[in-house]
């Protein structure tokens, strides 16, 4: 990581969209530690993996569950303020 500019800031994936169920809060923040381990704090940023579009009328996550996803990121996000 010591090639990355020191003001640079990482997107993470810390959900699949693809997944049709909430990963569990425990599991999304053993993926933001790695995060953190690996590029620091300050540098991380948190996401789904490749968000929660839709493709010619073919959801690939429906609106109740991208929000149980969201969720998830910020409780587990909350664990390391």
């Amino acid at each position: 990581m010591s090639a990355l500019p020191e003001d640079a800031r990482i997107g993470v994936g810390v959900v699949n969209q693809k997944l049709q169920a909430a990963e569990a809060v425990d599991e999304v923040a053993a993926r933001i530690a790695r995060a953190i381990a690996l590029f620091g704090r300050e540098r991380v940023l948190l996401h789904p993996d490749c968000g929660f579009a839709t493709f010619a009328d073919n959801p690939i996550c429906c609106g109740d569950l991208a929000c149980d996803k969201i969720a998830a990121i910020a409780q587990a996000a909350a664990r390391f303020r």
